[in-house]
């Protein structure tokens, strides 16, 4: 079985890939963030540093250390910290300096360029998740109206059309009209944007970007989207089917019933 470098942001992902991959017989050694990554990651991985924005070099460290054979990204990381509050060393610093248009794509791919020359590939973790990536239909109790159901399908032609841009994979539509588009204040705030500007029955769409590389980014959602959903007043959620990483799925569509929210995942 392999050891497993897990570089872990901010949610509940890293905790679900350190669970799966552990039952398959696998070691995960995390390289967990300092006020983005859950304190109880700690506890399920084989060993764990905890590191700030930017050190690259000491998540490298940390791997080489522990024996790691490949390299697995997961979680949210701010993108407006990176601008904010990074820490970087040497390596990072390095990075940076490789990447002349610093949007997420382009960043992910010069950190993982990083650490295969140091000879730890960095991999799709989704083969440890596929029970865990969204189907298409109605994943609750409440169906969309056909106004709704039009609106989910012109979102997701926005949302890959924003994602081909390499901006975010949110999009908020309102009766055939681009409300909302994620770019830098990430999926919650993006949803409380398009409600106060639709005040209530938006759609939220989700979808992978159409040049997406498969191995970090994924678009994901949970039980906390639908509370965002709830506080903004938007009635359904359409998310990309066979893509979207769905986290703790029975809570999620306890809480959509109970909010009256639709959850769905197209294609």
């Amino acid at each position: 079985m392999a050891t497993i470098g897990l570089i872990a942001g901010g949610g509940r992902f890293p905790i679900l890939f350190a669970e799966s991959a552990r039952r398959a017989g696998h070691r995960v050694v995390a390289a967990a963030h300092v006020n983005q990554t859950d304190p109880a990651l700690e506890k399920l991985v084989d060993a764990c540093t905890w590191v700030k924005l930017g050190q690259f070099g000491k998540v490298l460290e940390a791997f080489k250390a522990g024996g790691c054979t490949e390299v697995v990204m997961l979680g949210s990381i701010a993108k407006a910290r990176f601008f904010r509050d990074a820490w970087l060393d040497g390596l990072g610093l390095q990075i940076v300096a490789r990447v002349a248009v610093k949007s997420d794509d382009n960043v992910l791919r010069a950190i993982a360029s990083a650490a295969e020359e140091r000879g730890l590939p960095v991999t799709d973790p989704t083969r440890f998740l596929q029970d865990r990536l969204a189907r298409e239909g109605v994943l609750g109790k409440r169906q969309p109206t056909e106004e709704q159901w039009a609106d989910a399908r012109y979102g997701l032609e926005l949302a890959r059309a924003v994602g081909r841009l390499d901006l975010g994979q949110t999009v908020v539509v309102k009766d055939l009209t681009a409300v909302a588009v994620e770019v830098l204040e990430g999926t919650d705030a993006c949803i409380r944007r398009g409600g106060e500007l639709a005040r209530e029955g938006a759609v939220v769409v989700k979808a992978l970007k159409p040049q997406q590389d498969r191995r970090f980014d994924l678009p994901a959602v949970g039980p906390d989207t639908i509370d965002s959903m709830r506080e903004a007043g938007c009635q359904v959620l359409a998310v990309e089917a066979g893509t979207t990483l769905v986290m703790d799925l029975d809570e999620m569509v306890r809480r959509a019933d109970k909010a009256k929210i639709a959850l769905v995942g197209i294609l």
